[in-house]
């Protein structure tokens, strides 16, 4: 501890003041006279020799003139008597304490040594946390809350109803067991939360601990795992061994497939692996012949795909939940909790947020709300503004601004037809997502931006909605090659190419989406969190062939198309460049505008009535409900 650490430093300054003191007195001592031993009883004979002092075999005599004379007592010698035969007043120094120099001068490097040894073997066993002492290896670090606990609650969760139904469950079984066991039904020993990251599962945890009255353990499934054999099974075996003592608890394990993976897919060589033995020892301490009742395990994982099979199964994890992300009613619950400790403007509305952040999760959201928080702050604001929400949108979603990057008037323009693009096409494509606005200013890697914003939520589409993407992706390079054309096309619809020959792709070869082709799936692309890596099936190279030469028919025919509908209304989007240009990001509205101007009549209008939701009469719950 730091007291002890105070003390041994105190201790050993005060061992080289007093080294110092003897130091200094000896080298005042050192002003005397040395005489011989002879010349010492010559001068008592002679009488003029006063007094002397004997202290540690050192005679010091003064004589009648106050001189100082000194020699020292050989050994078997009777001088004293002698001195004292001729009337010499001798005084003999009991100096005490004088075993201290003596024993510093002996044990102080000794206890130096000591000291310097314990102090470095406390560092390497953790500054004196028991928990994590070098010969501590086996105990567990899980955290275990009994009388406090975080002050998350199960208010302070939204988006997840089923999953709250879930949890509220457990909690009321684990303060009323006789409500559930009277019908003969037991509690589930086990229930694994698993979703992309941010969709809440560690929140959903902490609400857990806030909300049950029985004690809460935490840890995650790293702390198990050490480079010494045997370590991770001897830590499972106190964490339960410390449940059990609290028993009825909840055990809750974060990242669990740090020690839960598959066996077969880490060690082909034998069982001495130390994953696989921790492993082992949690699936024996969960349901195995020493079980305890009253000890609910409640694990979070992003990759439930390569948990151990035994581990999944009934009487260990019973409860498999999946935590999705939050749709719009769920996101717009969200922003309420997330808006509690701000001050917002009275033009902020979340349902509109709500709407405007399809795919964001919890954690997304909360980033907006404090990214919006942060920007009204800087500008020195006293609340936050619905325009702070929306550039915290912009910033996440597609960056920062670059304002100071210096374009050029030429390069400047290609962007804006570029953009311009594919907002025509946004507007003219039936079912496209509605256009939220159009910028030129780079933000990010992109050096313009054309922003759409989903009126609902789609959780699948059609054959219609993923061809009218490849067409507005294909905007941007159709608009170069009218404007400026094909030797003014530029390296700016990259990412466009990319993005629409991926999804043409998986039309042909995950959808079945091809005449010519057929309802065939050759290709698996399985969410990273959720699934593990894209794969592909065995085909043949004649089949393969045909894959190629429908998705290339699909493109060609999406970019003629494209470039049809641009030639068609090329003089409207010349007058939405030109103002473009001048404002550099323009609303949905302010580009219909012009382009009615001209005799363009749209078919996906902005929409921004659909938007907004009266909260007194229909509120969103209603609404989505």
């Amino acid at each position: 501890m730091q007291w002890m650490k105070s003390i041994f430093i105190w201790v050993v300054l005060l061992g080289f003041m007093v080294l110092a003191f003897n130091l200094f007195e000896s080298s005042r001592n050192q002003s005397a006279v040395r005489t011989p031993v002879n010349t010492l009883l010559e001068l008592a004979q002679e009488g003029k020799l006063q007094e002397v002092k004997i202290k540690d075999n050192v005679i010091t005599g003064i004589t009648k003139e106050g001189q100082k004379v000194e020699t020292g007592i050989p050994p078997g010698s009777d001088i004293v008597n002698k001195l004292i035969e001729k009337g010499v007043k001798v005084e003999v120094a009991v100096q005490e304490g004088s075993w201290l120099v003596p024993f510093l001068v002996s044990w102080l490097p000794i206890l130096l040594f000591i000291g310097i040894w314990i102090y470095m073997m406390r560092q390497v066993s953790g500054g004196g946390n028991p928990t994590s002492r070098a010969f501590s290896f086996g105990k567990s670090r899980a955290k275990v809350y009994i009388d406090e606990k975080p002050k998350v609650t199960l208010e302070n969760v939204a988006g997840m109803e089923e999953v709250k139904e879930e949890v509220k469950e457990i909690i009321e079984y684990l303060k009323d067991p006789v409500k559930f066991q009277r019908l003969g039904g037991r509690p589930p020993k086990g229930v694994l939360f698993y979703g992309e990251p941010g969709v809440g599962k560690t929140l959903l945890a902490k609400a857990i601990a806030g909300e049950a009255h029985v004690p809460f353990i935490s840890v995650s499934g790293s702390d198990f795992v050490e480079m010494f054999v045997g370590v991770g099974a001897a830590r499972v075996r106190d964490l339960f061994d410390t449940a059990k003592k609290h028993a009825p608890c909840i055990i809750f394990i974060d990242e669990i497939d740090a020690v839960g993976r598959s066996r077969g897919a880490i060690n082909l060589g034998g069982g001495h692996d130390e994953r696989e033995q921790t492993l082992n020892q949690l699936l024996v301490e969960m349901d195995g012949f020493d079980t305890s009742e009253g000890i609910i395990v409640i694990a979070a994982t992003n990759r439930p795909d390569i948990l151990d099979p035994a581990l999944l199964r009934p009487g260990r994890f019973d409860r498999q939940v999946y935590i999705p992300r939050p749709d719009v009613r769920g996101r717009y619950e969200i922003l309420k909790v997330h808006a509690k400790d701000k001050k917002l403007a009275p033009n902020v509305d979340l349902e509109i947020v709500a709407r405007a952040t399809p795919g964001f999760t919890g954690a997304d959201l909360e980033n907006v709300m404090n990214e919006a928080a942060l920007l009204a702050a800087r500008k020195g604001k006293e609340a936050i503004e619905m325009e702070d929400i929306e550039e915290a949108i912009d910033r996440i979603t597609m960056g920062l601004e670059r304002k100071g990057m210096v374009i050029s008037p030429k390069e400047k323009e290609k962007i804006a037809y570029h953009e311009m693009g594919h907002a025509i096409m946004s507007l003219m494509v039936p079912g496209s997502d509605a256009l939220h606005k159009v910028s030129i200013i780079p933000r990010g890697m992109a050096l313009g931006v054309t922003q759409q914003l989903p009126i609902d939520d789609k959780h699948m589409y059609d054959k219609k909605d993923l061809y009218g993407k490849i067409l507005t992706l294909m905007g941007g390079r159709a608009a170069e090659e009218v404007f400026y054309g094909e030797e003014g096309i530029t390296t700016g619809a990259e990412n466009d190419l990319q993005r629409a020959t991926e999804l043409a792709y998986r039309m042909v070869s995950m959808w079945g989406m091809s005449e010519k082709i057929g309802p065939i799936a050759v290709r698996r692309n399985v969410n990273p969190f959720l699934g593990g890596m894209t794969t592909s099936v065995d085909i043949s190279e004649d089949l393969r062939r045909e894959i190629d030469e429908e998705v290339k028919k699909i493109l060609t025919k999406g970019y003629e198309e494209t470039k049809r509908v641009i030639l068609e209304h090329k003089e409207a989007i010349s007058a939405v460049v030109k103002k473009l240009l001048e404002k550099e990001t323009m609303s949905c509205e302010e580009v219909i505008e012009i382009l009615r101007l001209h005799g363009v009549e749209v078919l996906n209008q902005c929409k921004k009535e659909d938007i907004k939701v009266e909260k007194k009469e229909k509120p969103l719950e209603q609404e989505v409900a």
